[in-house]
């Protein structure tokens, strides 16, 4: 079993490597709003309004290890929300006191309300996380998993809950279509009962689903802890799963001195098989789904791919040698805009302010970073293109109230509307948490105890 933290096929169309990639003229960015734990996905409502996923902090509650955390606890609350920011720059929180997973006490790492989009109709659709094992969730999916095996190393790095002290977050890994104005939520998809009983990778059994994108009739899910991507009918009468390969790299590329219990890692022929972990989707000018992934453990640099889904539903590789890609989108003249978390491996640094970046594919391939590392986009989350055809970018994704929204500036700025969400300038917030070079000796010395 390897970590699903958070191969393939010869490339018809070979992008150049990530190094030398030009730079355009310096973004500036601007502050849209802040102060949002574990900040995810951003985007627009018909009227305007800016959402924004805000899992939470999780709280008190009963914790489950995670993979996504190296095995650290993560423990439930109800911290979870979305913030909305209207046009005429009001700002709320709604679907609050909503389940939420984070580590204790950090509150790093959410796992919660992800993402809200929306229909062509105006309707609004809820993803909710999870980030583990999907039978801890609730009494219901502990039963379900019971009559499921699980991979033996899972077993003993993160084992099913017992019966008193299952998480009670009934309403996470999950698709909603929900009434914003009365906060009733309409099951359409349940990821943990999938993951427990189809296992769609086939290999341990985890879900955190992270990422949503709606086109016509259909949602479009990426499941990070899962390796999976979905295409679901918004009115849940079908949907398709399609598992993400490993990603094979150089064994070269793995640490020689992590000390790790046997089996973490598999070695295939031709190199060292590495879990997906696909964070972000987005639907093409060509109506095919494009995934981006963020590449398990030991989070190797450059070594991250996108895949194109066509209607054929085979994962393509269709651009290579990125690293930590956290969301995707594209752009009124079909460019493809790629989020980088970081441009360093998580391994190599403090995981809330890892230096992030910006980077435009054109439709030729050519790419442009759009904003370079140590230029603001720090553990960057999500992106979306605004209604004014401007770039919104999420920052900070780790930490209690340390996320914001940012706007890039490229090219000429655009004159901000008086007293509106374009003209908003709210404080920055500094990231809170612990480096993870400590804790991941903290939380590998258990294995070798």
């Amino acid at each position: 079993m390897k970590f699903k933290l958070s191969a393939l096929t010869i490339l018809s169309f070979c992008f150049a490597a990530v190094a030398g990639v030009p730079v355009a003229q310096a973004a500036s960015l601007t502050t849209i709003v802040s102060g949002i734990s574990n900040a995810r996905a951003v985007s627009f409502g018909p009227d305007g309004s800016l959402y924004v996923g805000e899992p939470g902090i999780g709280g008190d509650g009963n914790c489950q290890p995670s993979p996504s955390t190296l095995f650290q606890p993560i423990c439930a609350g109800n911290s979870g929300s979305i913030v909305k920011v209207s046009p005429d720059g009001q700002q709320e929180r709604i679907l609050t006191n909503f389940d939420s997973l984070a580590e204790q006490p950090s509150g790093n790492q959410g796992a919660g309300p992800q993402a809200l989009e929306f229909d062509s109709q105006g309707n609004a659709y809820l993803l909710t996380g999870f980030a583990g094992y999907p039978g801890n969730r609730d009494a219901e999916t502990l039963a379900l998993g019971s009559q499921y095996s699980i991979p033996e190393v899972q077993l003993v790095t993160f084992p099913p809950s017992t019966p008193d002290s299952v998480l009670n977050t009934p309403d996470l890994a999950k698709l909603f279509a929900v009434d914003l104005e009365t906060g009733e939520l309409t099951e359409i998809f349940d990821f943990a009962e999938y993951e427990i009983t189809n296992n769609p990778d086939g290999g341990d059994v985890v879900t955190n689903p992270y990422d949503l994108a709606i086109s016509g009739d259909t949602a479009y899910v990426v499941d990070g802890g899962g390796n999976a991507a979905y295409s679901i009918k918004l009115d849940g009468s079908s949907f398709t799963a399609t598992a993400i390969p490993d990603n094979i790299v150089d064994p070269a590329l793995i640490p020689p001195d992590l000390g790790l219990p046997p089996g973490l890692i598999e070695e295939v022929e031709g190199g060292v098989a590495l879990q997906s972990v696909p964070t972000g989707g987005a639907i093409g000018p060509d109506g095919a789904f494009y995934v981006g992934e963020y590449v398990g453990f030991p989070y190797p640099e450059n070594e991250a791919r996108i895949f194109r889904i066509g209607e054929d539903g085979e994962p393509v590789v269709y651009a290579e040698g990125f690293t930590h890609i956290s969301d995707l989108t594209f752009d009124a003249e079909g460019n493809l805009l790629v989020l980088q978390f970081g441009d360093t491996s998580q391994l190599t640094g403090d995981l809330t302010a890892l230096p992030g970046s910006l980077i435009q594919v054109a439709p030729d391939g050519t790419r442009t970073t759009l904003v370079a590392a140590g230029e603001g986009l720090e553990s960057a989350d999500g992106v979306t293109i605004g209604p004014d055809n401007q770039i919104y970018v999420t920052t900070r994704g780790v930490g209690p109230e340390a996320g914001s929204v940012v706007r890039v500036n490229t090219g000429s700025e655009p004159v901000p509307e008086p007293a509106s969400v374009l003209g908003i300038l709210a404080l920055g917030a500094t990231g809170i948490g612990s480096k993870f070079k400590g804790k991941l000796k903290q939380q590998l010395q258990k294995f070798k105890a």
